[in-house]
């Protein structure tokens, strides 16, 4: 009966050991890309999990990337990137972390060490900040924080509880509505400009940017399995890509957007010449839109190659740089030149691995 007993003993060790070593270490990017995306792993590296669900639990020596309908939040990381339609932040980042999306809740048990940023229409703060937080959102509730620094928001409806810490100055639009308790903040409070856009306006900008943003995704992903020798001709054409490279690609783009319409117009004048206007009018729409896709696909790719595993996998290096300019989309400043520049050069990429090569053996 001991024996058996010792052996139970030993069995129930072993299994408790075996459960405690789940998690792996991963010395490279990983990504994962499905329905229900979950990284559980150590990362010595970045990560990014992409997919209606998407989450991070595990460590990540670098940037966590999360974009899905549900996103979520629960592990260690140095950067965070979150976006989806409901965010939920429940880890530690030791950095800098930006999360956008439709419904975000950054919960009691998240300690975001640094400086951050979040957009969305509804959002509720209820974490450490280690530095400064500045929000964009429609209805923002900030209760029972601790904010080591300054906060900014940009919204309409702003409400801070009686359990929250407020060490720096907060700022906000002169005609939101205002709810702040007593004594919380240690700092100002300082009145913005007004607010230009209404809840609902502010709310469908933001949606039609995400779901612009997943549309570009279901596009990429049918032409990187239905054309995928276009995306393995950029990591050729731009396999060395420097400022003379980008200058070439951005006139190249330039051209095209200012030579074709004029094409257009003197064939349309031209009655034997309308139809073949309308196809290149036609044309000209599709590039430029795909033009974002090519654009993001090279800025993921030359991203890939500086600071992750050298294995391409090329669903999820498109996904990762149209995430990048998603994400600059939603900063105001810098949304309309991030989209011109790279608009300009995706229609370089697309004349140097598609029309160029029209004809040709290659």
């Amino acid at each position: 009966m001991k024996k058996i007993l010792r052996l139970f003993l030993v069995l129930m060790v072993c299994f408790m050991m075996n459960s405690m070593v789940m998690a792996k270490e991963v010395d490279h990017f990983k990504g994962e890309v499905g329905n229900n995306s979950e990284i559980k792993d150590d990362i010595n590296g970045s990560a990014a999990a992409i997919g209606n669900e998407a989450k991070v639990s595990g460590k990540t020596d670098g940037v966590s990337f999360i974009v899905g309908n549900t996103a979520s939040f629960t592990g260690n990381s140095e950067y965070l990137v979150a976006a989806g339609n409901s965010v939920e932040i429940k880890g530690l980042v030791n950095k800098d972390a930006f999360i956008a999306g439709n419904v975000i809740e950054v919960n009691k048990k998240a300690n975001l060490k640094r400086d951050v940023i979040v957009a969305g229409a509804d959002v509720s703060i209820s974490s450490n900040i280690g530095r400064n937080i500045s929000i964009y959102g429609s209805n923002v509730k900030i209760s029972g924080a601790t904010i080591s620094g300054n906060v900014k928001v940009y919204g309409t409806n702003i409400t801070v509880d009686e359990d929250t810490v407020i060490e720096g100055n907060l700022s906000y639009p002169k005609d939101a509505s205002v709810k702040v308790a007593d004594g919380v903040v240690k700092g100002e409070f300082i009145k913005t400009d007004a607010v230009q856009n209404n809840d609902d306006e502010f709310m469908a900008t933001l949606m039609g940017k995400f779901w612009s943003f997943m549309s570009l995704i279901l596009v990429f992903a049918v032409l990187s399995l239905a054309a995928s020798k276009l995306f393995i001709r950029v990591q050729k054409e731009y396999d060395k890509f420097d400022f003379n490279k980008g200058l070439e690609a951005f006139t190249k783009g330039l051209m095209f957007l200012i030579i074709v319409p004029i094409i257009i117009f003197i064939l349309f004048l031209m009655s034997i010449g309308i139809p073949l206007s309308l196809i290149l009018l036609a044309f000209y729409f599709i590039i430029m839109y795909l033009s974002t896709i090519f654009a993001g696909y090279l800025l993921g790719y030359k991203l890939w190659q500086k600071f992750f595993d050298k294995d391409i996998n090329m669903l999820v290096v498109g996904i990762f740089g149209l995430g990048i300019l998603f994400i600059f989309s939603l900063i105001p400043g810098i949304s309309f030149i991030v989209s011109a520049i790279s608009t300009l050069i995706g229609i370089g990429i697309i004349y140097d691995v598609i029309i160029k090569k029209i004809g040709s053996s290659d």
